[in-house]
């Protein structure tokens, strides 16, 4: 139980860390829609693509092995146990529900724009549609994820004020 304050000092950290990405995707997302160059939006995209992976990359590991460290160390916690304490088993099934979305929806359709964006890098000609309807998709899908992981967050801070 000695490391447990470290593990709750990361843990914290690690979803600081996932919360940025609730700030940059809107930022990068309205940049991206705001350029009329086709290479700067190709950039941007490519930009979009790789700081939501690095910190979603970062905030779920790290979340998730502190996390299960934590529930491991601390007796009074458990996986998914309803019974004592509903906002962590609410937050693990919520967990389960983002890492479903990102491994099945999220990066398979970064990998379709990111080939698309290397096919068309070279050229300047506009997007094709299927950028455009997988850009779309990942907006909305990391927009589900972002509100998750604050609702995971929200769920954290207020736990013991609701009880």
């Amino acid at each position: 139980m000695e490391y447990y304050p470290t593990l709750v000092t990361l843990h914290i950290i690690f979803a600081g860390g996932w919360l940025i990405s609730f700030i940059t995707d809107s930022i990068l997302k309205k940049s991206i829609s705001n350029k009329k160059n086709i290479s700067e939006s190709k950039m941007l995209i490519n930009l979009y693509l790789k700081v939501t992976n690095q910190l979603g990359m970062m905030g779920a590991s790290g979340i998730l092995f502190t996390g299960i460290l934590m529930v491991i160390l601390n007796p009074g916690y458990g996986f998914f146990s309803m019974s004592a304490n509903h906002w962590l088993a609410t937050k693990q099934t919520l967990m389960v529900v983002l890492l479903l979305i990102i491994f099945v929806f999220i990066i398979p359709t970064a990998r379709k724009i990111r080939n698309e964006l290397q096919n068309n890098m070279v050229t300047d000609q506009s997007f094709s549609e299927d950028i455009d309807k997988h850009l779309t998709k990942i907006y909305k899908l990391n927009t589900i994820v972002n509100l998750i992981v604050l609702l995971n967050f929200l769920f954290a801070i207020t736990h013991r004020f609701i009880g």
